[in-house]
């Protein structure tokens, strides 16, 4: 009984290290595709005295001219008395940025254009943009703090946990050591039960991640964000098998040569 706590204790921390980084993973590529699509919808809008092509902007990915036919026509139907043939009228341009800025470099991007002579005005959005941009930093911040600390908790209690198996086996591993067996000979029973361990771990991490990314609730959450979003399970199953063979391995050696 003690035996199968030990390894379920094992197999309960390798899983919870396995998938806190593929929830990491997967939500810095949602991430990143839902800042390309909101980057891909935002806009910057100049109101300019001549024609430009572009503002010459590193971050400023292209200039759209912005058709006011409709607007136009729109307004000579309203002031018929005025001839807009002889009034000049200004040029509206979209600007497309290359990614989604900060606050701070969206404010510093305001100043630069309104620098230039022939800009007469800049329309930002900055409030709803600074809303956005905050918090997806928030949720990149609190996956990475979720990550990193059940990532050394897992590590800690695997370590523990193999000290136990260590204790189990220190005669023999005693007893080889004092006729010179190398490492990886004494350690054998702990790196065999590291590498079941993880296994199984994996197996049942890699059913996990499929009955999570098959949900319903994570395809609706897919879905309102408006993103192509797909998973490479054989991708996702090679990394998390490296993943977890190196854990196993460290951990493994960290005991085995560890004095007492």
């Amino acid at each position: 009984m003690n035996s199968l706590k030990s390894h379920i204790t094992l197999i309960l921390a390798l899983i919870s290290i396995l998938f806190s980084i593929f929830l990491f993973r997967v939500f810095s590529e949602i991430m990143h595709l839902y800042q390309k699509n909101i980057v891909d919808n935002y806009s910057i809008v100049i109101v300019s005295t001549s024609k430009i092509d572009s503002v010459n902007i590193p971050v400023v990915e292209k200039t759209i001219p912005i058709d006011t036919t409709k607007q136009l026509k729109t307004l000579q139907k309203k002031f018929k008395n005025i001839d807009f043939t002889k009034v000049q009228l200004p040029y509206f341009y979209k600007l497309k940025l290359k990614r989604l800025p900060s606050p701070k470099e969206l404010k510093h991007l305001e100043e630069r254009l309104k620098e230039k002579a022939y800009v007469k005005r800049v329309l930002t959005h900055s409030s709803s943009q600074t809303k956005i941009y905050n918090l997806l930093m928030l949720l990149n911040i609190i996956t990475k703090t979720f990550m990193v600390i059940i990532g050394i908790l897992g590590f800690l209690l695997i370590v523990k946990q193999l000290e136990v198996w260590k204790l189990l086996h220190n005669e023999r591993m005693y007893i080889m050591e004092l006729f010179g067996a190398p490492v990886w000979f004494r350690g054998a029973a702990l790196f065999k039960i590291a590498f079941l361990n993880s296994i199984f771990a994996l197996i049942i991490t890699y059913v996990l991640i499929y009955f999570v990314s098959n949900s319903y609730f994570f395809n609706m959450v897919i879905n309102e964000l408006n993103i192509s979003f797909n998973i490479d399970y054989l991708k996702e199953f090679g990394i998390l098998f490296v993943i977890a063979m190196a854990i196993s391995l460290i951990s493994s050696i960290l005991v085995v040569v560890a004095k007492k």
